[in-house]
């Protein structure tokens, strides 16, 4: 799959949705590698039927084939909480970005094809981001301790 940008994904009140399910979120503490001391917060959100049926259902129109969810989590990163450069094992990796963004904040996503050719995706609120969850990636924080938490929903799918 090579990588496919969505603006304006969602619908105002879906973007309230998902706020209103974040001001009740159970987040914890989790790194992108195994052993990584640089950690961010998670929140596992699988399990709920908004996030399993509903959004999941508008991705699935997105993408053009036949998905089943592996997991649905919040990644939350303050200033300097960076991921690592991984992978997610997945099929198809599908990120919605929640919080709100300026171009000055920084906060992009980086995708890694090769070394000479790399993406960096700005985390516009409302966008979806589609990728082959098998190429390395990584979420970097908001440059500034002033900024928001940088909030981005992620979807792994595999292929049926």
């Amino acid at each position: 799959m090579d990588i496919k940008i969505i603006d304006n994904f969602i619908k105002s009140y879906d973007l309230d949705e998902i706020n209103f399910q974040l001001s009740q979120a159970n987040w914890k503490l989790h790194s992108s590698l195994p052993g990584d001391s640089d950690s961010f917060l998670m929140w596992d959100v699988s399990h709920i039927k908004y996030f399993n049926k509903t959004l999941y259902n508008k991705i699935q129109r997105e993408i053009g084939v036949d998905t089943e969810l592996e997991r649905i989590y919040f990644n939350g990163q303050h200033s300097g909480r960076e991921g690592e450069l991984h992978i997610d094992g997945c099929d198809i990796t599908a990120l919605i970005y929640i919080s709100e963004y300026h171009p000055n904040w920084g906060g992009f996503t980086q995708i890694v094809h090769s070394i000479e050719e790399q993406f960096i995706v700005p985390p516009v609120q409302n966008r979806l981001l589609l990728f082959d969850g098998n190429m390395y990636h990584k979420g970097y924080s908001y440059s500034y301790q002033k900024c928001p938490m940088r909030i981005s929903l992620a979807y792994k799918l595999k292929i049926k």
